[in-house]
């Protein structure tokens, strides 16, 4: 008799699997997850979906942006003026997904299907080197590939906020979350992160 239990507890516990799994897919799926997921773009190119304790997700790198916006450039990083205007657009536009700290802590980022990006974790090293992708995001926002593809719900801004409203929004950005440009020693150890997670994840370009 005492066998016969175990048995049947022992089938209980295997037939219940599959239930925790699907119950456990919900949480990873709103980004709210502990550990690094990497995916790969449309053509390829692999994408850093690494989740934080905050459910948001940093980039290894940043994907080049199409000709349409390759040669857009900014006049105002450290633009104090801009700055102060991008901040009351990004408290408006920005922070209920990317939070007020800019790392996608916001009130709605565990209820969206692909994590915020923590906007604190950038590759924008100089003027001019990495303009074009962040006037390309906040213009088409998740709308376009490879972003679409991911589940990204992220806005476009383009008939929203006008040109000059967008470079305000990426210099308050800039200044608060980026603290300025990205200096060699610490563009290195991004690169080195970058690569560390490759090998310990095993994806490959």
């Amino acid at each position: 008799m005492k066998n016969l239990l175990n048995t049947v507890i022992s089938y209980k516990s295997i037939a219940a699997a599959p239930l925790l799994l699907a119950l456990s897919v919900p949480a990873f799926a709103t980004g709210d997850h502990d550990h690094e997921k990497m995916e790969h773009d449309q053509h390829g190119m692999k994408m850093d979906m690494g989740m934080k304790h905050s459910g948001s997700h940093r980039h290894s790198k940043w994907v080049k942006p199409p000709a349409t916006y390759a040669n857009m450039k900014s006049d105002i990083w450290g633009n104090a003026a801009a700055a102060k205007r991008g901040e009351k657009l990004y408290a408006t536009n920005c922070s209920s997904c990317h939070g007020k700290d800019g790392t996608g802590n916001g009130p709605v980022a565990k209820s969206l299907p692909h994590a915020p990006a923590d906007l604190t974790n950038h590759f924008h090293k100089k003027p001019g080197d990495g303009d074009a992708y962040l006037f390309w995001r906040v213009s088409e926002g998740g709308q376009i590939e490879p972003f679409k593809s991911m589940k990204s719900t992220m806005p476009s801004f383009k008939a929203s906020l006008s040109e000059s409203e967008r470079w305000d929004v990426l210099a308050y950005v800039h200044s608060q979350f980026h603290k300025g440009f990205l200096k060699k020693k610490e563009h290195k150890e991004h690169k080195e992160k970058a690569h560390d997670e490759e090998a310990e994840h095993g994806h490959h370009h």
